[in-house]
């Protein structure tokens, strides 16, 4: 099974999360990884596909039926993570094969399904898994059988760090990435008045840590990590698909307490809710109450933590998706419409 890897010079905010997977299973004994083609080739071939699509039909191979019965087994089976839909990336290797081909999909939002759909019937792809569960049960409904999969997303816990003592930490409440701004203007005040450290993106595009190591260690120094779904801090791209990000998941290796929403899907993975519920009746006075008796919560931080690194790793997740691709689990798959 071939893996087609991140371009090494691909530097962008959700790179480190493609590379995290991407290390699990280049550390698999069945994984071989593909190397770059040269840039001049990846431009042909996207180049051939962007032609042939305005055209209306598609140069690239379909996979023969013996691989197809079998695919794990199928040495020469492309696989390969997007954070979007990245043609440059994969041309090269998904036209010239009449293998099985798969893509594990971040971020496959309502709005983007038509391109995603043309996507799959273009490059002939067998296996497109996704990381939300919504997304999943959409595409199917759209492809009219069973061709993509739910593996949400995961985590490898040793590439984080953790504070014993939590009055070590000096940010008491971290709101990273897109603000949910009814919620922020209510805590806002109420967090200065009181003299907590309360960091938050002050602007779109605005990056509270530039590296990733930056990163790790502004976890690590948080006490209390605010995390909403997409389909509530933008719902327009979402869609209304509510999914859970890979940013809950560092929140809780890094042990910091989750205070939001948890998505449906997560709850359900979980088997119970890891994440402090926002009292919107009075929000301010909620996260002022739980800063001032934290204590309180440590045993719910540890819970989460010991379920993350037992069973939400991308370890866990990899295998997740060799069971699909398993001869027994897909012909049991085959059947389902």
């Amino acid at each position: 099974m071939f893996l087609v890897k991140e371009f090494e010079n691909n530097v962008w905010v959700s790179t480190d999360t493609i590379k995290e997977f991407e290390k699990v299973i280049s550390s698999d004994s069945i994984i071989r990884v593909l190397n770059t083609k040269l840039p001049v080739v990846h431009r042909f071939y996207t180049n051939l596909f962007k032609v042939t699509s305005k055209l209306g039909f598609s140069v690239a191979k379909s996979a023969k039926d013996s691989y197809i019965e079998s695919p794990l087994t199928d040495a020469k089976h492309v696989f390969t993570i997007m954070m979007g839909l990245e043609e440059f990336k994969i041309c090269p290797f998904m036209f010239n094969t009449n293998h099985c081909k798969s893509i594990y999909l971040f971020d496959a939002w309502a709005d983007d399904f038509d391109r995603i759909l043309h996507f799959i019937n273009y490059f002939k792809i067998d296996f497109t898994f996704v990381s939300a569960s919504q997304s999943a049960e959409r595409l199917n409904n759209l492809l009219g059988k069973k061709r993509a999969y739910w593996v949400p997303e995961g985590i490898n816990p040793n590439e984080y760090k953790f504070k014993v003592n939590h009055t070590e930490k000096g940010i008491d409440v971290l709101a990273l990435g897109r603000r949910y701004e009814n919620y922020h203007i209510k805590i806002l005040e109420s967090l200065k008045r009181n003299n907590f450290n309360y960091s938050y993106v002050k602007e779109d595009g605005q990056l509270i840590f530039p590296s990733r190591q930056q990163l790790i260690e502004g976890f690590s120094n948080s006490k209390i990590s605010v995390c909403f779904p997409a389909s509530i801090t933008n719902p327009s791209a979402s869609g209304g698909i509510e999914t859970m990000t890979i940013r809950y998941l560092q929140s809780i290796v890094s042990k910091c307490l989750i205070v939001g929403h948890a998505p449906d899907e997560m709850i359900q993975l979980f088997g119970y809710n890891p994440v402090v519920e926002v009292d919107f009746s009075d929000p301010a006075g909620q996260i002022i109450s739980i800063l001032n008796h934290y204590d309180d919560y440590l045993p719910l931080i540890e819970r989460n933590f010991e379920e993350v690194i037992t069973k939400h790793t991308w370890e866990c997740r990899w295998n997740l998706i060799k069971e699909y691709l398993s001869q027994n689990h897909f012909e049991k798959m085959m059947n389902i419409k």
